[in-house]
């Protein structure tokens, strides 16, 4: 993702938070939007996906199989 990358941030409570990822560390993310940032613990966490619906993940059929 891009530094400039606005984020949707969905945690394990339902709640949908939206800014840009500022920083991380080993615990927390912190999520910057509007006039203040939020420290959000990684454990409350559920998904990461760019605001623009569009994720940068491979399509599921472009997954690599391993030969038995």
């Amino acid at each position: 993702m891009n530094d400039k990358t606005t984020v949707n941030v969905f945690l394990v409570n339902g709640i949908r938070l939206s800014g840009q990822l500022a920083a991380f560390d080993q615990f927390a993310v912190l999520l910057e939007s509007g006039p203040g940032a939020q420290l959000v613990f990684k454990h409350a966490i559920s998904t990461v996906l760019p605001a623009n619906g569009r994720s940068q993940a491979r399509d599921p059929t472009e997954v690599p199989v391993s030969g038995d």
